[in-house]
């Protein structure tokens, strides 16, 4: 009981560089909401932006996020931004944005191995088109050409790794109840900035927020190159954190 309790302190007073503010901590039992943290099966966090947005997560009391929504400010009334869904091992099954309460450009929906299954594009809410991802030609390394190159961190060999180490405090294991190996998908765009992170695969709030603050926090790469010109590239990061 004294653990959860901390963590739940942790998860109040926990901020990330970005300013990213954690403003509300509600606990959710089978009836409902509850001050009783015995009864308590998930909880929900509202964090706050600069940008006058916010964000809820809704966690399960003692494992991975469930769904984060994004709403354009601190009424929680007018979704806005960014949508997640989570299975009940915290892996990604869907994801996508609403813009002013309505669906709005690419929603994915990804099956148990994270493998793409279906997309949808929507246009104010209404659905445009859907695509089946097996019809879609993959592109290969062999399509390659001289000049081509992969989005690279700026930095002197094994810089990446160094950077991550550096970054990471494993001791924020001791926090959560058991450990885990935390995913973060993030994509490097066009001029090379760090964009669409998220969570690929939740463990728990405290892995989790330490995971995407070394991804928000990292300094600019170099972007790809495809045939002369830059191009969006994708990455997913595992973070690992063992509780002796």
């Amino acid at each position: 009981m004294k653990r959860l309790m901390l963590i739940l302190c942790f998860v109040l007073h926990f901020t990330v560089l970005t300013a990213q503010t954690v403003t509300k901590i509600l606990l959710v039992g089978d009836k409902g909401p509850t001050k009783d943290i015995k009864e308590a099966k998930s909880f929900i966090a509202v964090k706050r932006y600069p940008n006058g947005s916010a964000e809820l997560l809704d966690y399960k009391m003692r494992g991975p996020l469930k769904k984060a929504t994004t709403y354009a400010n601190a009424t929680l009334r007018v979704l806005d931004g960014p949508y997640y869904e989570y299975d009940t091992n915290g892996f990604i099954k869907l994801s996508g944005a609403y813009a002013n309460n309505q669906k709005d450009n690419e929603w994915t929906y990804f099956n148990d191995t994270g493998k793409v299954i279906l997309k949808e594009k929507y246009r104010a809410g209404e659905l445009i088109e859907r695509i089946n991802p097996d019809t879609i030609k993959k592109e290969t390394n062999e399509n390659f050409q001289e000049g081509d190159k992969e989005a690279a961190f700026i930095r002197k060999a094994n810089s990446w790794k160094n950077y991550l180490i550096k970054s990471l405090n494993p001791d924020i294991a001791l926090q959560s109840v058991k450990g885990g190996v935390v995913r973060v998908f993030f994509a490097i765009d066009f001029t090379g900035r760090p964009t669409d992170i998220h969570l690929w695969k939740s463990v728990e709030y405290v892995l989790d927020e330490e995971s995407l603050k070394v991804i928000y926090n990292m300094p600019d790469w170099s972007p790809a190159i495809r045939n002369g010109e830059r191009v969006k590239a994708y990455r997913t990061q595992p973070f690992g954190f063992v509780k002796e």
